[in-house]
């Protein structure tokens, strides 16, 4: 799969698409934390988002723990799992098994940095 090619579907004002499956709506939850970085917004709490600006001079590991903590801080998220994670350059192509409160969903995409 070619994971360039996969974007958050947008409606024509620019907002996210309205999920249809609750595995949709588990992945665009995912992808809301994952693109939010944590300490940032005082909207959020300091458990919300991750530390993206960080993890270029991060090891592997760290950035997968960063990831899943942030995923299941989450309360509909109960566990993540960063099942594959590949550098190039300045993106990262993340595969992360989600399980929610009532179903699971498989995210695969390409993480700017």
């Amino acid at each position: 799969m070619d994971w360039r090619n996969r974007r958050l579907e947008l409606t024509d004002s620019g907002h996210p698409r309205k999920t249809q499956t609750y595995g949709e709506y588990l992945v665009q939850t995912a992808m809301k934390i994952l693109n939010t970085e944590r300490f940032q917004y005082v909207v959020y709490g300091e458990d919300i988002g991750v530390e993206k600006s960080e993890w270029p001079g991060w090891e592997d590991i760290e950035i997968k723990r960063d990831i899943e903590e942030a995923l299941t801080a989450h309360t509909e998220i109960e566990q993540a799992e960063v099942l594959s994670m590949q550098r190039v350059g300045r993106d990262m192509y993340l595969q992360i098994s989600l399980t929610g409160l009532v179903g699971t969903a498989l995210l695969e995409e390409e993480i700017r940095l």
